[in-house]
């Protein structure tokens, strides 16, 4: 039997990180009679198993170190579902039913335990699929929960997810960035496909859920887990930034207090917090639900998008 242990693990990792490919595997069944092969994958950050499926397998990742995006899609290339799987979020492993056009990507150095039902077979992919491009921006506008819901009702908007961007410590939980010592504000990830919805559209949407000139304080919520950022991973993406924030500063006499700075690093909160809202349909919100309702019906070319009356965010 063979024993998956903090050696083994190492060594896979160090041969991804030789690897031109940044992956290795490291077979555990080399025999065709196994009724389940399982592989242990080693990845580096970066490293992007492209869109595929299996015509005949199921498919089951557990993570055991590190942190890796699982997507899946439709046979148009559009998103799915998409999770992080990590020891931090709670959430530590996926099941891919066969068939399912599915693809990962690292977000820190990682090992994967794959398992497929049946034995190994050489070339068994059938197919790549060529998805629908996306692009990511990182938001944070107070307490993630109603924030992370505004999103997900706008068209365009592919995938969201909470967590905690831009501080000084290793792996940091909720109660931990609670206490303001850690200095990670609240933030939403945010996947969107820009032949659908613009940044610009998505950033003036942002601007009307928060109150840009409080410091570290939306609605009754007080700290700086709680500041306002808009936090970015393309440097292509800071002129457009630049002109929204320019923008909006014209509508104030004072400055604004949303942080406008390229991502240092984000981590997947836990996960009773993806999704809370619509967990919890009845759950706190610094929200008001009329700023939803807009989300649910504005359009890109939309004219009264910038001057709707609506309620603010805080």
């Amino acid at each position: 039997m063979k024993i998956i242990d903090d050696t083994l693990l190492t060594q896979v990792a160090d041969e991804a990180k030789a690897s031109p490919r940044l992956r290795m595997n490291y077979n555990f069944h080399q025999s065709l009679d196994d009724k389940c092969h399982r592989f242990l994958n080693a990845l580096e950050p970066g490293t992007v198993i492209p869109v595929h499926h299996h015509p005949d397998k199921a498919e089951t990742f557990v993570i055991l170190k590190g942190k890796v995006r699982v997507t899946t899609y439709d046979d148009r290339g559009l998103i799915r579902e998409s999770c992080v799987i990590c020891h931090e979020g709670g959430r530590y492993g996926v099941d891919i039913p066969q068939d399912v056009w599915h693809g990962l990507e690292c977000l820190e150095p990682a090992v994967l335990l794959e398992c497929k039902a049946g034995p190994f077979v050489e070339h068994e992919v059938d197919g790549i699929l060529n998805v629908k491009p996306t692009k990511d921006i990182y938001l944070a506008g107070g307490c993630f929960w109603g924030t992370e819901h505004y999103f997900k009702q706008i068209r365009g908007v592919a995938v969201t997810e909470v967590g905690f961007a831009n501080g000084h410590t290793e792996n940091p939980t909720y109660k931990e960035v609670y206490t303001d010592t850690t200095g990670y504000a609240e933030t939403v990830f945010v996947r969107y496909y820009p032949d659908e919805v613009s940044l610009d559209f998505l950033l003036r949407m942002f601007f009307k859920a928060i109150d840009p000139t409080s410091l570290n304080k939306q609605g009754h919520d007080e700290g700086t887990r709680y500041r306002t950022g808009i936090y970015y991973l393309d440097p292509e993406d800071l002129p457009t930034i630049e002109k929204v924030y320019a923008s909006e500063q014209e509508k104030y006499s004072e400055p604004l207090a949303v942080e406008k700075l390229p991502l240092q690093n984000f981590h997947t909160a836990e996960e009773y917090h993806q999704d809370y809202l619509d967990k919890n349909p009845d759950g706190y919100c610094h929200l008001p639900s009329s700023l939803f309702e807009f989300a649910r019906k504005a359009k890109e070319d939309d004219t009264t998008a910038g001057t709707a009356n609506i309620p603010k965010g805080s």
